[in-house]
């Protein structure tokens, strides 16, 4: 098959990558499609994890120009489905009438939900089940873009990134060529599609690579297995926490080559404890919705505290100018074309990206040594979450640590930590105040059986933090 695929070594300057939206026959999405589309016509495209056939390239295809019709002048349409079969032609769809599409994961709600669908404009939200719900929203002016994805800014408010159909292929290509996976996998899609990490690894590589999705919902260690055994896949991206439940269930005999982890960081006592049990590496996989893959560690050694792995196949990083060391700037053919609104002066522009995190080389690769956006002001004075979980982690019981901040009248914020492991608060305390300055050493303190994760994978601090309500002052 003829592949029109751009080349990955794409410059930067914005003269192949920065344009406005290409919508319908200008999508590159669409044509990729076409390409997939006439040399896997009759093939399996999506199964359900119990390994059953659920749709063929073709009836993609079929449903595909069903939902074009449905979607017909509507300017701005939500998908915020939970995965399901039906998922990858309601996408084909919204594009080829015409729609920028705008992904919403299932469980945003309330007035949220509300102030994003008047901020990007959504005309149409398309829920569970495939229904359409109609809403009384004006499309803002110069949204030039084919997807929206959503991320939360420090402040926890969510915001869009805007991004071309170019952008997104650029994404995939640069995953699947780095992480070698190829029309002969079968990926294993529990993640959420409306997701970045779900959406550049699962939904992508089936319409512009024509590798196969199992699409699945259940997250419970035994239903992960089950369907992992007879769906046959050969790719499973997922995060840490779905990791680390999986490491304490035994493995049968599977088609699994690969396990990838991204959203949150991965310890090295998860990646070790998984091996142990699964026979597999865990694969870290670093990126960020603003700018897709970053990092990929595809190599078998074991997994260092942080570590990342090297730059992807077409992503150049480098110090970011008048920024301290350890921010990097992310520059590649997938790096989005902004927000929206926009943000002056913010971190993401004309094919660059700053992420918030810190990273440091270590010679093979980066390792994630903390996040600005994380830093605490305990009383005018900086420190980093990460030094302090650092410190307890090594505490004998402790598997698990989140420290965070509470608000502070007098001080600004408090330190606090919720900790998972058999070990008791006083063992803790006497921990930390031998080995932190006081100021360091947490206020406030909990043992708890698990750390709460979002429908993202990442450690929920908002749910952390209500754990203490009215307990800072």
């Amino acid at each position: 098959m003829k592949s029109s695929r751009p080349p990955l070594s794409a410059s930067f300057d914005g003269s192949a990558v920065f344009s406005p939206g290409r919508t319908g026959s200008g999508n590159l999405i669409l044509e990729r499609w076409q390409e997939i589309l006439s040399g896997r016509r009759n093939s399996p495209a999506v199964f359900a994890a119990d390994g059953s056939r659920r749709r063929t390239f073709f009836e993609i295809e079929e449903e595909a120009s069903h939902w074009a019709g449905r979607l017909n002048s509507v300017p701005v349409v939500a998908l915020q489905l939970r995965n399901e079969a039906v998922w990858p032609a309601i996408l084909l769809g919204a594009w080829r009438a015409g729609c920028v599409v705008v992904l919403v994961d299932s469980d945003f709600s309330g007035e949220r939900r509300s102030r994003l669908e008047a901020l990007c404009g959504i005309a149409v939200r398309v829920e569970g089940g495939a229904e359409m719900i109609a809403l009384e929203n004006s499309p803002p002016e110069g949204m030039g873009a084919d997807l929206l994805k959503l991320t939360s800014g420090t402040s926890g408010e969510v915001r869009a990134i805007r991004f071309s159909a170019a952008q997104l292929l650029a994404d995939c290509d640069t995953v699947c060529e780095t992480m070698g996976i190829a029309e002969g996998d079968r990926n294993y899609g529990a993640i959420s599609f409306a997701h970045s990490y779900g959406f550049s690894s699962l939904i992508t590589p089936l319409l512009c690579r024509g590798i196969p999705l199992v699409v699945a919902d259940d997250m419970m260690p035994r239903a992960l297995l089950e369907g992992l055994t007879k769906s046959r896949a050969t790719v499973f991206p997922a995060v840490p926490a779905v990791f680390r439940t999986l490491a304490g269930v035994e493995p049968e005999a599977l088609d699994l080559r690969l396990c990838i982890s991204a959203g949150a960081p991965l310890t090295a006592e998860v990646a070790e404890a998984f091996r142990g049990s699964w026979g597999r590496k865990l694969h870290s996989f670093y990126g960020a919705s603003e700018s897709g893959g970053i990092c990929y560690d595809a190599s078998e050694d074991p997994v260092p505290e942080g570590f990342v792995g090297p730059p992807m196949k077409g992503v150049d990083l480098r110090q970011a100018s008048n920024l301290p060391p350890g921010r990097i700037e992310v520059r590649s053919a997938a790096v989005g074309l902004g927000y929206h609104p926009p943000v002056p002066g913010g971190a993401l522009g004309q094919g660059v990206f700053v992420p918030s995190d810190i990273l440091e080389g270590n010679g093979s690769g980066y390792v994630i040594s903390g996040r600005t956006s994380e830093t605490l002001n305990i009383a005018g004075r900086k420190v980093s979450p990460q030094e302090i979980e650092g410190v307890l982690r090594q505490c004998s019981g402790v598997r698990d640590v989140a420290v965070f901040g509470l608000p502070a009248v007098a001080r600004g914020e408090d330190v606090a930590v919720c900790v998972v492991g058999e070990v008791t608060e006083g063992d803790l305390k006497t921990w930390a105040a031998n080995r932190l300055p006081a100021w360091k050493v947490p206020r406030h303190w909990r043992v708890v059986a698990a750390l709460p994760v979002n429908a993202r994978g990442k450690t929920s601090r908002e749910a952390l933090r209500a754990l203490f309500d009215g307990e800072a002052s």
